[in-house]
């Protein structure tokens, strides 16, 4: 799951792995297990260099994905919700933004 992420990111980014690496100031083969599974559990320093040098947050990378299959919408919450994420994403909303935000939420509800 985090592999997948690196590996895709860095894809957007048109990185090579050896560009990453070196960005990260990690090695190419520890990128490479990472990126292939090998790796599933790697340190927060780690993972805060690659997120570093790929623009994002720790949080994206090992957050899990939510299939909106396995997600129940009511029918009359679903278009609301899309207009909603449409119109933060052309007020320059990232998912990046968008997960930092739920995040604070969490907090701010727990505490």
């Amino acid at each position: 799951m985090i592999g997948e992420k690196i590996k895709t990111l860095r894809l957007q980014k048109g990185y090579s792995m050896t560009r990453l690496a070196e960005k990260a100031h990690i090695s190419k083969s520890y990128l490479c297990h990472l990126e292939k599974g090998l790796n599933s559990n790697p340190s927060l320093k780690m993972l805060d260099k690659i997120a570093s040098s790929l623009h994002t947050t720790i949080d994206y990378l090992i957050e899990p994905e939510i299939s909106i299959e396995t997600v129940p919408l009511k029918p009359n919450l679903n278009k609301e919700w899309l207009q909603l994420i449409e119109q933060a994403i052309q007020d320059g909303m990232t998912r990046e933004d968008f997960i930092e935000f739920q995040c604070y939420l969490k907090f701010r509800k727990e505490n």
